[in-house]
């Protein structure tokens, strides 16, 4: 593994912030399995795969995920515990995949497929070998697409080529500018609800209750609570400094990633504020005024691919583990019939989270990634070999 740069520790170190952000959002409840949700914010270690490579991609998911896990909202409950290598192995493999090691990545996915049917709730074999298929039929589908994925990725790489000789006629870099506008609007809201309401901002869905912010900040201060309101005002000015004097990048990202940070007090302009002043942050940060290469369908197709089979990956590491006795019997305390209940009633049910959690990590590294390239960063890890 290469010497880690000071930009390289940068990256890791804002996207690992960038998980934790997102580790606010509710999370969608597992069915079959009490207590568990699945975190979107884990479909975020594709695109850390993607950007860094394998090896700090992962890093960078397992400082989010350890992170996300050990603070508010977190609760460093066993439950957790054991699912927290989930989002590094998904970066890992989507890592290798896109640096053209993608024997490794198939050798990968294939044990953890394979070790399910040697576990408790598919043994013996003969009488609960449907288990396995319930639990397995979609992971399997994604270790089929590894191989096309990776023919996808040569044509990919030889359209990039040619797009990079007419980056001339590509438009110039503006999107760090709106999300800063965006992000200071949402915050702004979200600041202007907690100063009318005195209180964290609570919302009500059936049973399903959010909250956002941090009640004991919030509430000691309750009669200044207008206060709260210069959190957004900063985000805005420093984003029309950032529009105004962009030979600042450096200095105006910094401002505007501290200003999106504190504003989780508040609850982060209902969290996608601080989403979007992050990577607001990070694309300032990174900016040169240079012009934004195009972003073709194959490209977004590929970043699809790659994100469903790093999400499969991350949940048949969950599935094996889950089915393991010390966590089934010892931590969720369900008897083995209830855990095979669970794995035949919801495999397309995960099997339709994964693409949803697919198609937000491409809509996210679509952007983001033209940005990158667009500011010649070079950062693509897995490439580079």
């Amino acid at each position: 593994m290469r010497h880690l740069e000071t930009r390289s520790i940068s990256l890791v170190a804002i996207f690992s912030a960038l998980y934790y952000v997102m580790s606010y959002l509710p999370g969608i409840p597992a069915i079959g399995v009490p207590g568990v949700k699945i975190q979107l914010e884990a479909c975020m270690a594709s695109v850390f795969g993607l950007i860094l490579g394998p090896y700090l991609g992962a890093l960078a998911s397992f400082m989010g995920v350890f992170v996300s896990w050990a603070l508010p909202p977190g609760s460093m409950s066993p439950s957790g515990l054991v699912f927290l290598p989930s989002p590094v192995i998904n970066a890992f493999l989507v890592g290798l995949i896109h640096g053209k090691k993608w024997k490794s990545a198939f050798a990968i996915l294939a044990v953890l497929v394979a070790a399910f049917w040697f576990l408790p709730p598919a043994q013996p074999t003969e009488q609960y070998f449907l288990i396995g298929v319930a639990a397995m039929w979609d992971k399997i589908l994604a270790l089929l697409l590894i191989v096309p994925t990776t023919i996808l990725m040569e044509r990919t790489l030889k359209i990039s080529r040619v797009a990079e000789r007419t980056l001339g006629r590509a438009e110039k870099l503006t999107i760090p500018f709106v999300l800063s506008l965006l992000a200071s609007g949402f915050v702004l809201m979200n600041g202007w609800m907690i100063a009318v309401n005195g209180d964290i901002l609570k919302f009500q869905f059936g049973d399903y209750k959010i909250s956002f912010g941090v009640k004991e900040l919030v509430r000691p201060i309750a009669p200044y609570g207008y206060l709260w309101l210069l959190i957004g005002v900063a985000i805005l000015a420093t984003a029309m400094l950032l529009y105004t004097n962009p030979r600042r990048n450096l200095l105006w990202g910094s401002l505007i990633f501290l200003f999106s940070c504190f504003s989780a007090v508040i609850g982060g302009g209902f969290i996608v504020g601080l989403i979007l002043g992050v990577l607001a942050s990070f694309l300032a940060s990174i900016r040169k005024n240079l012009p934004i290469p195009k972003m073709t369908n194959v490209e977004m197709l590929l970043y699809f691919l790659l994100a469903f089979v790093g999400n499969e990956a991350d949940n048949a590491w969950g599935n094996d583990v889950f089915a393991l006795p010390i966590v089934y019997d010892g931590i969720f305390q369900m008897p083995i019939e209830a855990v095979r209940v669970a794995f035949l009633v919801s495999p397309y049910a995960y099997f339709i989270v994964r693409l949803i959690q697919a198609v937000i990590a491409s809509l996210v590294a679509v952007p983001l990634i033209r940005n990158i390239k667009a500011s010649g960063l070079g950062v693509f890890r897995s490439t580079a070999d």
